[in-house]
């Protein structure tokens, strides 16, 4: 899947740069720790340093390095179907969090330069039914929305079009707000109690409430999160062969979506569960769609991302006995106005001690996605084959064409020496 003069590098790592940032060398004290350094870490941090909280950030590398550097940047309040199957009042406050989110990225573009760029936001199908439903779901909810039948690159779909969605560069946001924060790089966490953290170095962070923004969190067995959560990957590309206006997201199986930075093109799909069906070739189809060579396939990445069981975030409370911890994950891919929502729930929850009832953690939703993640858990359980996930000692599945381990439980990946590259696993396989 990796090919091309940029191979296995996102359009995005171009905008890395060496922020200068300390590493904790001593035993230090703060109101609120921020554990990850992603754009979601980022914007909390910025929301409660701005509200006078003092606030810390701890990375264990870079900022911006990890699943931020491998989005599509697609600032939409269209998150797939997603308010046809939701009670009115949730669809509504919904709704409301995501629209009050891509109004704080318009004020942020004021000023902060990010390559912000306003613009229509399109979620199309061939199936008219499910696009009608959600046209007209919309519409009860007095958003601004219309059908189209122009989609590019794509024939016989249709498509619920929405005006004053936005597209970014979120490398040149986090370098941009990061400045005036006190964030620490370099500085893993190994152990966190209930109002301390201890690092790899064995210094000491205390605090008084502490979120866990680390995409997949690193305490995942309050309120069975393990069983809660899945992580499913997605491929993109960039070539400079075709221009659009706006962005497009095809919500079919083996559907892409795509969108403009600056001349490149940029083309996603190929979503699936991490661990299943890892044969697949999406520069197989690029290059036959596109009808170009894999010199016109200048950046090649994938992201993965945290989906829950009724698709809409956990932000909250780890556990109602320790409202010192506090977990924001489940983005399920549309990270980017739910990092800026979750920024807006968490300040609530530190000033009024008010949680959002809609992301609470504790929630239970019993579906066929439970079902499914059951299922898979168990299978992989009690199959003996080896390596076993360090995580949970799920079975792990090589993936030939990437040339790593993945687990098709959690979503760990280890790369050929069995080395964990991502978590939720925190140790190498001996």
């Amino acid at each position: 899947n990796n090919i091309g003069d940029k191979m296995n590098k996102s359009i995005w790592q171009d905008y890395l740069k060496n922020n200068n940032l300390k590493t904790i060398q001593e035993d230090i004290e703060t109101d609120v720790l921020v554990i990850g350094g992603g754009i979601t870490g980022i914007l909390i941090t910025k929301k409660l340093h701005d509200n006078k909280i003092k606030t810390v950030l701890v990375e264990k590398e870079k900022i911006g390095s990890g699943i931020t550097s491998k989005t599509t940047a697609f600032l939409t309040v269209q998150h797939e179907t997603l308010y046809q199957s939701l009670k009115r009042e949730k669809a509504q406050q919904y709704l409301k969090l995501n629209n009050d989110a891509l109004n704080e990225y318009k004020e942020l573009s004021k000023i902060y330069d990010f390559d912000y760029e306003e613009t229509d936001s399109c979620l199309f199908s061939k199936n008219y039914d499910i696009i009608n439903n959600e046209f007209k779901t919309l519409q009860e909810l007095h958003q601004n929305i219309c059908i189209t039948k122009n989609i590019p690159f794509e024939e016989n779909c249709i498509g619920v079009s929405l005006k004053n969605q936005a597209i970014i560069n979120p490398i040149k946001l986090i370098n941009a707000i990061s400045k005036d924060l006190t964030i620490y790089e370099n500085s893993e966490i190994i152990k966190l109690k209930k109002s301390y953290a201890i690092l790899k170095n064995n210094k000491t962070i205390r605090f008084k409430k502490v979120i866990i923004a680390t995409h997949y969190p690193i305490i995942n067995k309050h309120n069975l999160l393990f069983m809660k959560l899945t992580q499913r990957k997605s491929y993109v590309v960039a070539i400079k062969k075709e221009t659009i206006k706006g962005t497009y997201c095809s919500i079919d199986e083996k559907g892409l979506y795509y969108r403009m930075y600056k001349d490149y093109l940029i083309i996603g799909g190929n979503d699936r569960d991490t661990g299943i069906n890892c044969s697949h070739d999406f520069t197989k189809v690029i290059l036959e769609k596109f009808n170009i060579s894999k010199e016109d396939i200048l950046y090649s990445w994938n992201g993965q991302d945290c989906i829950s069981l009724d698709g809409i975030p956990y932000i909250g409370y780890n556990n109602l006995w320790n409202k010192n911890h506090i977990t924001v994950t489940g983005f399920n891919l549309w990270g980017f106005t739910w990092a800026m929502a979750s920024s807006n729930i968490i300040l609530n929850m530190i000033t009024k001690n008010k949680e959002c009832k809609l992301t609470k953690l504790n929630r239970w939703f019993i579906n066929k996605n439970l079902f499914k993640n059951l299922k898979t858990a168990i299978i992989n359980l009690i199959n003996f084959n080896k390596p076993k996930c360090t995580h949970l000692g799920c079975r792990l599945i090589y993936n030939k064409k990437e040339k790593i381990y993945e687990c098709p439980c959690h979503g760990s990946i280890y790369n050929e020496l069995k080395k964990v590259i991502k978590g939720p696993a925190q140790k190498n396989i001996k």
